[in-house]
């Protein structure tokens, strides 16, 4: 079962900013937090655009989540995952789509080459590094495993020592795709001490329905639609 996060991490995503937090970041309105520091968001939390983290790399996974114009009707759109690292001290962030999306022609473009911008309150670029986060085996993501392979493969620390640049960097041009922003400096995320996390509980079997809808919302519509023909095909009498 999946860890529930309870932290000061969603506390800063349901409350105004404080004056005193280091880097805070706000997402566009199209823009959907998935995991933020290794720690898939929960249902309820992932709608919300504001977070409060601490100074240094952080690694947020990000889609664009949207109603597109389709003719007369209207369809939701959800990108592919991008992870999105970046390293930043006592800034105020601004993560955006690189483009305006609107129609579905725009949409197969952001497809084909999705990215963000990130930029501070002067107006200046942030560097990060951006790379759609590979799905795993089966009909439901696991965010956070898959972020978890994602990191080792690509040679991103995660609270141990740091790696040489060349590292980094081969690691990068191993598996990364055409669309990635790269950084030349090694990449090390620190332990985030705002995050805390409880012991799993059991679930209920009403509970457990909830989270396998959970889950379902979650997929793309191409795999919302493979998971429901296996479903009809192995459904019990």
């Amino acid at each position: 079962m999946k860890q529930i996060l309870k932290s000061v991490l969603v506390v800063g995503a349901l409350v105004p900013f404080v004056a005193n937090a280091e880097v805070n970041v706000t997402l566009h309105k199209d823009v959907e937090a998935v995991v933020v520091n290794g720690e898939e968001l929960p249902i309820t939390v992932m709608g919300k655009s504001q977070f409060s983290l601490e100074n240094g790399t952080n690694q947020l996974v990000i889609r664009l989540s949207k109603l597109i114009a389709t003719g007369s009707e209207y369809e939701k759109f959800k990108s592919d995952p991008l992870v999105v690292t970046f390293t930043s001290e006592d800034k105020e962030i601004m993560i955006e789509p690189t483009r305006q999306i609107m129609r579905e022609a725009q949409v197969k473009d952001f497809k084909q080459s999705p990215s963000f911008t990130l930029t501070d309150q002067s107006g200046k670029t942030v560097s990060s590094q951006q790379n759609v986060l590979p799905q795993g085996p089966g009909f439901l993501r696991d965010y956070e495993k898959e972020l978890a392979r994602f990191n080792e493969k690509q040679g991103v620390v995660l609270g141990g020592a740091a790696l040489t640049a060349s590292a980094v960097a081969n690691a990068a041009e191993a598996s990364a795709p055409s669309n990635v922003q790269k950084t030349s400096e090694p990449t090390v995320i620190a332990p985030q001490k705002q995050v805390s996390i409880q012991p799993a509980q059991g679930v209920s079997p009403e509970n457990s329905i909830i989270l396998m809808q959970a889950d379902f919302l979650r997929m793309n519509p191409e795999t919302q639609k493979q998971f429901l023909q296996w479903a009809v095909k192995n459904v019990r009498s």
